[in-house]
């Protein structure tokens, strides 16, 4: 059976307009339920691989890797939307299963404290790399009649799942920005030398971007693809959105030191809630006024943008209390090789546990994602929350789901790490045994062998696809963004069926994926 044609292109393209216009959003909670199997994703997969390890090549763990994390997150964004809580509940039951083998092989969980944690953290990989494979899949499915329209861009004001991607985009490279490490280069030749030297290098890094964004246009425009004008305005998009942050952040942290992050983050929005609130700016970008003007024309785009530095800001700001606990636990541990215990006695039996800086930043990531959600609902009662304008309510839900999701994904790694510990001490044990049989093991073998092994644990721990996506994380969205231009200039995604629509948005991901990862393995490098 043929597929379905609408009468002519001008018609196609207006329906598809129309198709991701005027929606309402959904709940909060839907949206949070809705990224909650990536989580268990993760974790099932590490616990798969864990089990497997022996037994599958590189190359197949990979593609394990993308059938367990990539088309779960296409299913529950499309046809199983509605059933995100059984998807969930059997990828766990599937990992306890993974874990109950693992302690069937004789691996005991650990009894002595564990060692801090150092290198890499991966539930900040598994965050940004999921951040980006998750708007990947929204940027084409949205076109498709298997997308739920409540997942779709809102309007004017409310929650949806596709207002979050340029969000957390902003906020996952804030995580990892040098002011959030420490990294940033202090002042030095004086005040104005320290300026001139920032935005020299604040405007070349802005400049790939601005002809990212340029370029966009360019071809929207000679191509006639269709427009959400709300979504950023008729000539603003999503590459002029980072370089506008990227410039004012740079300037900003010209000036001031990156330890008042917070601060200037809630200062920015306060400062920008109130003038869009009692300038009539918030009435204007909402509006149906004529886009006459640059200014008109691109409202959504340039009002929005103290919004997302403010957001910036914040996330600087969680980026610095998630390093900094890191580097002052590990930092005492090597002077004074202490461990942090519990210990309590319930019902006349005695409780005796170790933890580590992991788990005392998953408790404080908790804290603050509630402290979110109390001002996200705040906000909604007397703001509102609004993409569009990018206002104090939006960002403080951003805040909320991205420290709900970097507490969850942090539990994964804790449980993680716990199994890691276990098996390092069972090989160590056996080791042991193996010295005292062989006295004339060679050394270096040793070592060797033991370096293999500890990298064996690091892959549990982060994927080598979310690896690949982070390695070209901006070039991953561009990519994913041609294709998505290509899929729709070449088949008509309103009048496709619930099948072929799937099959699509799978063979798309693989070919994102798995180009990404080309380039990851060949350490090709691309800096936009």
């Amino acid at each position: 059976m043929a597929m379905a044609s609408p009468a002519s292109e001008e018609q196609y393209r207006h329906e598809q307009e129309a198709f991701v216009s005027n929606h309402g959003g959904t709940t909060p909670q839907e949206i949070i339920c809705t990224l909650l199997p990536n989580v268990c994703g993760v974790l099932l997969t590490a616990t798969i691989l864990a089990v497997s390890r022996n037994y599958t090549h590189r190359n197949v763990r990979v593609l394990i890797e993308f059938v367990l994390t990539v088309i779960p997150t296409v299913l529950c964004c499309t046809v199983l939307s509605e059933h995100v809580g059984v998807v969930c509940i059997v990828m766990i039951s599937i990992s306890v299963v993974n874990i109950l083998l693992l302690a069937s092989r004789g691996i005991n969980l650990p009894g002595s404290p564990m060692r801090p944690v150092t290198g890499k953290r991966p539930f900040i990989t598994n965050f940004r790399a999921l951040t980006n494979i998750i708007t990947a899949i929204c940027v084409l499915a949205v076109d498709f009649q298997i997308f739920p329209r409540k997942f779709a861009k809102t309007e004017t004001f409310g929650y949806s799942l596709m207002d979050t991607g340029v969000g957390l985009f902003i906020f996952a490279n804030a995580l990892v920005a040098p002011e959030a490490r420490d990294l940033s280069v202090h002042r030095q030749g004086g005040f104005r030398e320290t300026i001139r030297r920032n935005m020299k290098n604040c405007i070349r890094s802005c400049l790939p971007l601005l002809l990212l964004g340029f370029g966009r246009f360019a071809i929207v425009e000679y191509t006639a693809y269709q427009k959400h004008v709300t979504e950023y305005g008729i000539h603003w998009n999503f590459f002029i959105t980072l370089a506008a942050v990227k410039l004012f952040t740079g300037m900003i942290t010209s000036t001031i030191n990156s330890e008042y992050s917070l601060l200037s983050g809630i200062w920015i929005l306060g400062m920008h809630e109130y003038i869009i609130n009692t300038t009539g700016l918030k009435e204007w970008v909402l509006s149906n006024e004529p886009r006459n003007d640059f200014f008109s024309a691109n409202r959504e785009g340039l009002i929005s943008i103290p919004g997302y530095v403010g957001l910036y800001f914040i996330g600087v700001a969680v980026g610095r209390l998630i390093h900094s606990t890191y580097r002052n636990s590990h930092r005492e541990y090597m002077l004074h090789h202490t461990h942090k215990d519990i210990s309590m006695k319930l019902f006349d039996l005695q409780l005796d546990a170790s933890y580590n800086e992991s788990m005392t930043l998953c408790i404080k990531l908790s804290l603050i994602s509630a402290q979110a959600c109390i001002a996200t609902l705040f906000c909604d009662m007397y703001f509102n929350v609004s993409r569009r304008l990018a206002n104090v309510g939006y960002c403080a839900w951003i805040l909320t789901l991205t420290t709900v999701l970097l507490t969850l994904l942090l539990l994964v790694e804790i449980v993680l790490d716990i199994i890691n510990y276990a098996v390092s001490e069972s090989r160590a044990e056996s080791r042991t045994e193996r010295l005292r049989k062989n006295l004339r093991l060679n050394l270096k073998k040793h070592v060797e062998s033991k370096g293999e092994e500890d990298k064996e644990c690091l892959v549990r721990r982060t994927l080598e696809i979310f690896d690949a996506v982070n390695y070209n994380g901006l070039f991953f969205f561009l990519f994913s963004s041609l294709l998505t231009g290509l899929v729709n200039m070449s088949v008509y995604t309103l009048y496709t069926k619930q099948t072929i629509a799937l099959l699509i948005l799978v063979i798309y991901m693989a070919v994102n994926v798995f180009s990404i990862l080309i380039f990851y393995r060949l350490q090709i490098s691309f800096k936009l």
